[in-house]
C-alpha cells in the first residue's frame, strides 16, 4: 500500500511596529512565541490563515502593547496585551490567542469548511510546518484590522453572493419579488461596507462569517421593504416573469439555483488526472437522480413561508447549526431548533411523497 506524505507549507505573517525598531533579535523571539499557535492551525489550506503582529511603544512612558490579529477560514481572532516589557506583552497576547483558538476548534469542525468531502481529502495531504522564518517584507500583507477584514470578505464573497441569489430566486419563484427588483451584488457589497465601516458592532460571541450572514439577512429584509414601499407608489403592470439576463449570463439556472457559476480569477488547468475516471466518484446515474431530487426539493421549498425557506438554505445548504440559524434570523436558540425540526418533518413527508410517485 502506497502512502502519500503530507505536503508542508508555511503560514505567512507580517510585523508592524510603532515607536520601536523590529530588530533581528526581536523578530527571532517573536517567531518563537507565535510558533505555539501552529498546533491549532494545522491542515488549513494555504492562503486561508494569516497572522498580523502589531508591536507599539507608548510615546511617553515605558509601556508596550502587543496586538495579534489571526485570520482563519471562518473567523478573525484578536488578542491585545500591554506591559512594561515588549516580550512579556507579546507572551500574554499569545496565551490569550491560544485560549481563543481552543474555544473555536469545535465550532470550526462543524463549519461547512470541514464538511466537504473533497476538501477534507485535500486537507489530509497538507500539513502546516509552522510560521515562515521571516515576516513578509515591510508594507506587504495586512497593516491593520481593516485589511484583515477585507481579506476575509474576499475569501467568502462568492459564498455570500450565492446565498443572496438563492434567497432572491425563492422570492421570485414564490411571486413575492419581480425579477431584477434587487441586485444581489449590491446586497453583498453593502454587507462588506457595513462590516468595514463598523467592525465593533459584531457581537462578541458571533463568528465573523456568521455575522456576515446576519448582515446579508438584514440587508435583504431592508431592500424587500424598500421594494414594497416603491410598489405602493406606482401603478402595477403585469409583466412576464423571467430570469434577469445578468443572472443567465452568469450561469443561473432556475431549475438548479445552487448552480450559479463562480467567476474564475484564473482559467482552470486540466491535468492527466482530470481525464481519468475516479473510482471514488459518484456514478453518473446516481448523480443525475440526486440532482433531480434536489431540484424537486428546491421547488417545494419555494412554496414555504420565507422564514422556513431561509432556515432551509442556512442549515441544509450552508451548514449552519440550528443555534447559528437562530442568530442569523434573529430568533431564540429554542425557536431555531424548533424551526429546523419543523423543516425536517416537512422534508421527510416530501421525500415519502416523491418516493411514492
Amino acid at each position: 500500500m502506497t502512502t502519500t506524505n503530507p505536503t508542508s507549507y508555511t503560514i505567512p505573517w507580517n510585523l508592524v511596529t510603532r515607536n520601536l525598531h523590529g530588530h533581528e533579535l526581536l523578530r527571532k523571539k517573536l517567531l518563537q512565541k507565535i510558533q505555539k499557535l501552529t498546533r491549532h492551525l494545522r491542515r488549513f489550506p494555504p492562503d486561508t490563515v494569516h497572522l498580523l503582529v502589531v508591536l507599539e511603544k507608548h510615546p511617553k512612558k515605558e509601556e508596550y502593547t502587543a496586538g495579534l490579529t489571526l485570520r482563519v477560514p471562518s473567523n478573525i481572532l484578536r488578542a491585545e496585551q500591554s506591559g512594561g516589557d515588549v516580550i512579556q506583552a507579546l507572551d500574554e497576547a499569545v496565551k490569550t490567542l491560544l485560549r481563543e483558538l481552543e474555544s473555536l476548534k469545535a465550532e470550526l469542525r462543524r463549519d461547512t469548511f470541514w464538511k466537504r468531502k473533497a476538501r477534507r481529502a485535500a486537507l489530509r495531504q497538507m500539513k502546516a510546518a509552522g510560521f515562515a522564518a521571516e515576516p513578509q517584507p515591510e508594507g506587504e500583507g495586512p497593516q491593520n484590522m481593516g485589511d484583515v477584514i477585507r481579506a476575509l470578505l474576499a475569501e467568502h464573497y462568492q459564498r455570500l453572493l450565492r446565498f443572496v441569489r438563492r434567497q432572491l430566486w425563492h422570492d421570485i419563484t414564490a411571486g413575492e419579488l419581480a425579477p431584477g427588483a434587487i441586485d444581489p451584488r449590491a446586497v453583498v457589497d453593502e454587507v462588506a461596507r457595513r462590516a468595514l465601516r463598523d467592525p465593533g458592532r459584531k457581537p462578541a460571541r458571533v463568528s465573523w462569517v456568521l455575522w456576515l450572514f446576519q448582515l446579508a439577512h438584514q440587508e435583504l429584509q431592508r431592500r424587500r421593504k424598500e421594494v414594497q414601499r416603491r410598489q405602493k407608489e406606482v401603478v402595477p403592470i403585469e409583466t412576464e416573469t423571467q430570469v434577469p439576463e445578468a443572472l443567465l449570463a452568469e450561469g443561473y439556472d432556475p431549475e438548479q439555483p445552487l448552480d450559479i457559476i463562480e467567476r474564475e480569477l484564473e482559467p482552470s488547468v486540466a491535468t492527466t488526472a482530470d481525464l481519468v475516471a475516479d473510482p471514488r466518484a459518484e456514478p453518473p446515474d446516481q448523480w443525475v437522480a440526486r440532482r433531480e431530487l434536489l431540484g424537486e426539493l428546491r421547488r417545494l421549498v419555494s412554496q414555504w413561508p420565507r422564514q422556513e425557506r431561509e432556515a432551509f438554505e442556512l442549515h441544509f445548504v450552508e451548514g449552519f447549526e440550528p443555534e447559528e440559524v437562530a442568530m442569523i434570523l434573529g430568533l431564540t436558540a429554542a425557536q431555531g431548533r424548533a424551526l429546523i425540526q419543523q423543516i425536517q418533518a416537512r422534508l421527510r413527508n416530501a421525500l415519502l411523497e416523491l418516493a411514492a410517485v
